[in-house]
């Protein structure tokens, strides 16, 4: 094994805090001369929780620039004077929609209504005021509504705002996220799972550990949220850590004025079984100033809660093969099965609506503080916690009544921000330095029972902790630790499940699955950052970014074994890094260019044996990148913008790809993967040109053509020249073509959002943890990946109040996508190199519509809907997925007899004395399994055992409930 290990010992403690020491001076060094430097270093606000407004003040009719009028945002009271061209700029300001005020002496004040800020993106006004020789009353007028094309925008991006949020319908953030076009189930333009970074109110943030596998890892509430950016390209130089995409997420604050806040239920348990899948949710916010705090402080707190008796539903539920479902020769087979008197109580003998053994819950809870500070500074602290366990189903375990896999994920997010703006005339600096604490823990292994089945629930939301058996012995173990994990069993079972003798080794009604993992991980970062706007178009910008992290991972397989040494690791990488960025506005040319430098270390030792001499531990020193941006955006005509790109990316490899690892599923342990702690930074190359045009006052499109070049991705299949098959190398690369288009509509009353991706994704494997490659000649052959989505269409409709008409009573939102499926692995069914077959194409569409009853009895300032929420309302029963081996839902019927033709046990009839003796195979009543009716048996738990429920996308879901706002 060449991947080190690390205990837990005095030894170790002091290793892990000299090289924790080793990291600060430097970064305390570094972090010296940024906060020096800050105000005079690099570009545009791509990361921010705020953005810019900007513009110019003139005579009305002359053009004439009007200097040293004040300009004012309300509520917030930050202010400016405009220069002597009339310019000004406004930096720090939150998101949201706010009101500007203008005033001067000698002309009339003018106020501008729903001025709309978003985060890092600047806002341009154009402002007349009137001269006048007397004081005069303000003029009050509105803002132009949300612009259809950005003429000023070089990235590609798409944006939900929070009403948006808060009234699709929506269980999960990654639902919002993958409305943009070119992101789906987590793959951003067709990169991996992993290959994209989460800004979380400016500070860079990932499940650096095993995101390739579990993605963010952190959940937040589309309630809690104020905007969700989700950039696929073009991202400026303050994004390191991804290949593919970046998210950024702006947590809303509370209200200055007045306590506003909001409740909603939503259930299904009202429904008929056909529709039951036993969810609940219940969310709550509430928010507004905190004045014993000082005058604009504010509170604002979140939480989500849900129930779920079905965690993962799928549209046939708890299924079986079904003749239309399989090639005319098993079709035969399952028919006879099916429709003889003696056999049919052993076709399907176990189907229900929903998936059996998956409960489970989630928590999400957030809270947020803004409070103004002496001299223009604001601090914010923010803490973010979940919570999602559940069981997990698994086909072997089904009818063991007693032990069933389960997973818990907890996560806690703190963060701590101090923003320090100065204001000049037709200037704005800004110092931003932040902080993060963040802790991951996942554990997978066998429930305790007592802690699912005990704990006091409502509606299936526990306050109580999912428990694993031995949870607590394994939390304090070592690398030395090999005795059994307490409560482990080896699985097995004669009888127990509707096949008697048949099931067995099929089914384990006995016995617990063997897998018994946990991983944590925590980290601590902190970012400076300083800026510098004039109001002539020119910003520059530069920071520093570091992130300590401290990582455990214990995996046994086999824990019910005693002598079965556990994969152990205890070790602490660490990144740094720093940008500088400049933006210059020059006519109606917007340029951007910058320069990101990162480096990363991942803290394990490596042992090995190069020359025979005997084994070394070497190790492995700091990996650097350096990564250019650029970018150009350009107005070609008053209706349409040019745009450009381009960009090294790279980032750090999952950490897990330090460590040894075993995959597999509840009972596949034995495949193994080598771990290499000297592993260097994945890397890419990103192109896009794009072009965006008004149709009208309310109708914007815009198209998208793009190439990504990856490569130096770690793989365990594919080895570079002199590395290891099995072990992890950095030996696979891959391309992404494609074009995206999308249109932006609005009118009185109604919105429309809708985009359309062509790609085409291509590498040597699809994952690191894919399967060897048989053929090494051809490893150097591109083919489309697993997740090569050539086509993805999504639409969002809001109308009525959710399209911001408020003089109505009733409003409606709309998701729908449309996907082709994904391609199979070239090792599917026999196929050649070049011979690819692809999933079914796959289409749903999800609703909420909502009704206002006006004031709720007994609350003058309370105001409640009822609410009716749809998933799958076509009830599509999408295929997404299908058997490796056959590229279809069904088993080979060789496999199939090959199971059925197995000896029986001792090899002889099983008379109704032996502990191997069921009725349900004793076909003919004789009190004796003969030969020929434990085949038959045999047969039928084979197909039973190769259920094709997990082949199934969600099913139609119905939920109404009610909404209380105030």
């Amino acid at each position: 094994m060449e991947g080190g290990t690390r205990g837990s010992g005095p030894g170790a403690v002091a290793r892990r805090l000299r090289r924790v020491w080793t990291i600060v001076p430097a970064a305390a060094a570094v972090a010296a001369l940024m906060a020096a430097t800050a105000v005079v270093t690099a570009g545009k606000a791509a990361a921010q929780t705020a953005g810019t407004v900007s513009g110019r003040v003139v005579v009305a009719g002359t053009a004439q620039p009007v200097a040293g009028a004040e300009v004012t945002i309300q509520p917030l009271g930050r202010r400016t004077l405009t220069a002597e061209d009339g310019r000004f700029v406004l930096a720090a300001v939150p998101t949201g929609e706010w009101s500007l005020r203008v005033e001067r002496l000698g002309y009339r004040p003018v106020v501008l209504e729903r001025v709309v800020v978003r985060a890092g993106r600047p806002t341009e006004l154009e402002i007349e005021v009137e001269e006048t020789a007397v004081a005069l009353p303000g003029v009050t007028v509105s803002a132009e509504q949300v612009r259809l094309v950005e003429p000023e925008v070089a990235v590609t991006r798409d944006v939900v705002v929070g009403r948006g949020l808060r009234e699709l319908p929506l269980d999960r953030l990654q639902d919002a996220i993958e409305l943009a076009p070119g992101v789906s189930d987590g793959h951003f333009r067709g990169g991996r799972v992993g290959q994209e970074a989460y800004v979380v109110d400016g500070i860079e943030l990932k499940n650096q550990l095993e995101g390739s596998m579990h993605g963010f890892g952190l959940e937040f509430s589309p309630t809690s949220l104020e905007e969700v950016e989700v950039v696929t390209s073009g991202f400026g130089a303050e994004y390191g850590s991804a290949l593919s995409g970046v998210v950024n997420l702006v947590t809303r604050r509370g209200s200055t004025e007045r306590w506003e806040g909001r409740a909603s239920l939503l259930t299904d348990h009202w429904a008929p079984d056909g529709l039951f899948r036993g969810f609940t949710g219940l969310s709550a916010s509430a928010g507004g100033p905190l004045r014993a705090l000082g005058t604009g402080t504010t509170l604002f707190a979140d939480l989500l809660l849900q129930g779920m008796l079905d965690a993962e539903p799928r549209a046939r539920g708890l299924t079986c093969l079904r003749p239309e479902d399989v090639g005319d020769s098993l079709a035969v087979q399952i028919r006879a099965l099916r429709d003889d008197p003696l056999t049919r109580h052993l076709y399907c003998p176990y189907t229900a609506p929903r998936l059996p053994h998956q409960r489970g819950d989630k928590l999400i809870g957030f809270i947020r503080l803004d409070r103004p500070l002496s001299g223009g500074a604001i601090l914010t602290a923010s803490v973010l916690r979940n919570r999602l366990q559940r069981e997990l189903y698994t086909q072997e375990f089904k009818y063991n009544p007693r032990h069933q896999l389960g997973q818990r994920t907890t996560g806690t997010l703190g963060t701590l921000a101090l923003d320090l703006t100065r204001h000049r005339q037709g200037r704005a600096y800004r110092v931003t330095a932040r902080a993060a604490f963040m802790r991951l823990d996942r554990y997978l292994g066998v429930l305790d029972r007592s802690s699912v089945d005990g704990r006091f629930e409502v509606a299936g939301f526990g306050p109580g902790r999912f428990r694993f058996l031995g949870e607590d012995v394994m939390l304090r173990q070592g690398a030395t630790w090999t005795d059994p994990v307490p409560g482990y069993s080896a699985p097995g079972g004669e009888a127990g499940s509707p096949f008697g003798p048949g099931g067995y080794g099929l089914f384990f009604t006995r016995g617990t699955p063997p897998i018994a993992n946990w991983t944590s991980t925590r980290m601590v970062g902190a970012d400076l950052v300083g800026e510098a706007f004039s109001a002539g178009g020119v910003a520059v910008r530069g920071g520093l970014m570091a992130r300590l992290y401290g990582i455990r991972a214990l995996e046994r397989v086999r824990a019910h074994e005693a002598g079965v040494a556990p994969i152990y690791n205890e070790f602490d990488p660490a990144t740094l890094s720093g940008f500088a960025e400049v933006q210059v506005v020059t006519g109606d040319l917007h340029a951007r260019a910058g320069v990101r430098v990162e480096a990363f270390r991942s803290g394990l030792d490596l042992t090995h044996d190069p020359d025979g001499g005997g084994p070394r531990v070497l190790t492995p020193g700091w990996k650097h990148s350096i990564m250019p941006r650029l970018g150009v955006a350009l107005p070609v005509t008053a209706q349409t913008s040019f745009r450009a790109n381009f960009g090294w990316v790279a980032q750090p490899p999952d950490f897990r790809y330090f460590m040894d690892t075993t995959l597999g599923d509840s009972l596949r342990t034995d495949i193994h993967r080598q771990g290499n702690p000297d592993l260097g930074f994945e890397r890419g190359t990103a192109y896009e040109i794009g072009v965006s045009h008004s149709i009208g006052e309310n109708t914007g499109v815009a198209a998208t053509l793009f190439r990504k070049r990856l490569h130096e991705l770690v793989s365990g299949s594919v080895a570079q020249e002199g590395g290891v098959i099995g072990r992890f190398e950095l030996g696979d690369f891959g391309n992404v073509n494609g074009l995206e288009l999308s249109v932006r509509a609005q009118w009185r009353g109604l919105l429309l959002r809708g985009g359309y991706a062509l790609q085409k994704a291509t590498g040597v494997t699809s994952t690191a943890l894919s399967d060897p490659l048989a053929d090494t000649s051809n490893v150097r052959v591109e083919f489309p990946l697993a997740f090569d989505r050539r086509h993805s269409m999504d639409l969002a409709v809001y109308a009525g109040r959710a399209a911001g008409r408020v003089e109505t009573r009733w409003s409606a939102a709309l998701r729908g996508r449309i996907n082709s499926g994904y391609p199979l692995d070239r090792r599917l069914a026999g196929g050649s190199f070049n011979e690819f077959a692809y999933l079914p194409w796959t289409a749903g569409l999800d609703a909420r519509v909502s009704r206002e009853l006006g004031t709720l009895p007994g609350c003058d300032r309370c105001a409640w809907r009822v609410i009716a929420d749809g998933r799958n309302v076509l009830g599509r029963h999408n295929i997404v997925g299908l058997r490796r081996e056959t590229a279809s839902l069904a088993p080979e019927l060789a496999r199939l007899r090959e199971i059925a033709a197995e000896p029986m046990p001792g090899g002889e009839p099983i008379p109704w004395e032996s502990p191997f003796y069921s009725r349900y195979a004793d076909l003919d009543g004789d009190r004796m399994i003969s030969a020929e009716e434990y085949a038959t048996a045999r047969f039928a738990a084979a197909l039973d055992r190769f259920d094709p429920s997990l082949f199934f996308g969600e099913p139609r879901q119905i939920r109404v409930g009610v909404e209380v706002a105030f």
